[in-house]
Formats: structure tokens, sequence, C-alpha cells
């Protein structure tokens, strides 16, 4: 095998491997997703802080307002940074009390028609159990979203090595006139 041809298929096969890669590490590990989206967050917003912090300093009519606005947005940027699953488990809590709230809202309605109680308490537990257990929801939508791009990298893996067969041509000595 030539050696261009190495890596060509080294070339080829790079992106499927390391879409498996980032789909095993969402399954295995789901935190590492938001923890990176809450420090990409946190730093923007530490980014944001600065630019109030500069144009404080800069406009003499509204020190104060800029200033204030620059320490609030060092305040949360610096919060997510340092602590970046607070964003994850203050998202899920708030989840589960919105669906904990509809499932009471329908048990007070099948109480006031007639209905059926069965769906509304598991909506109700649902959404007790997410504000007990807020990672619960991160975490589950991450690992389902892993295992989507683990099988579509595997596809890719696939499909390519396929191709590749297909393509490899047999005698190199050969030169088409056309």
């Amino acid at each position: 095998m030539k050696k261009n041809s190495v890596l060509d298929m080294l070339y080829q096969l790079a992106s499927p491997v390391a879409v498996i890669l980032l789909g095993l590490l969402l399954t295995v590990n789901p935190d590492s997703a938001s923890i990176l989206i809450a420090r990409i967050l946190g730093w923007g917003l530490s980014v944001i802080a600065i630019g109030f912090g500069i144009a404080a300093l800069l406009d003499p009519d509204h020190r104060t307002r800029k200033a204030i606005t620059a320490v609030l947005f060092a305040c949360a940027g610096g919060t997510l940074a340092a602590r970046p699953l607070l964003l994850a488990a203050w998202i899920g809590q708030l989840m589960g009390l919105l669906i904990a709230i509809r499932g009471f809202r329908d048990l007070i309605i099948s109480g006031r028609y007639g209905y059926s109680r069965i769906l509304a308490l598991i909506t109700a537990g649902v959404g007790a159990l997410l504000v007990v257990l807020p990672m619960t929801t991160s975490r589950l939508v991450f690992s389902l979203c892993g295992l989507v791009v683990l099988f579509i990298g595997v596809g890719m893996l696939v499909d390519r090595l396929k191709h590749r067969k297909r393509l490899s041509g047999g005698d190199s000595n050969i030169i088409d006139a056309l």
C-alpha cells in the first residue's frame, strides 16, 4: 500500500472516529457537555463584564450604572465558570417545578371532572423527582444525544469503509490515454 493511500484512508476515517469518540464521551459522561456549555457561557459573561467595565471608565455620565452592570456580569460569569453544573441543576429544578405544577393542576382537573388520575399522578411524581434530582434531565438528554451521535459516527464509518473498498484501484501502472 502506498504512503498516500494510507494517509488518505486515515484522513477519511478521522472524522467518523472523532464523531464516535464524541458520542461515547456524551454517553459515558453526560455532565461534560453541561460543564462545557456553562463554562463557555461563564467566559462570555466575563468578557461582557470587561466590556461594561471599560465602558464605565470611558463614559462619565453613566459610570455608576455601567459599573454595577459590569460587576453583575462578572459575578454571574465567575459563578458559572467556577461551578458549571449549577446552571444544569437550576434548569433541571425549574423544569421539575413546572412539571410538578402541571401534574398538580391535572390532579385538580381530573378530580373535578371525574377523569383518571393516573397520568396526573405520574406527571406530578416526575416533576417532584426532577426537583429533588435536578441533574437527571440534563444527563438523560445528553446521554440520548450521545447515543444518537455514536450511531451516526458508526454509520459514517461503515459508509466510508464501503466506499473505500469500491474506490481503491487495482494496478497503479495503468495510464489512461483519454
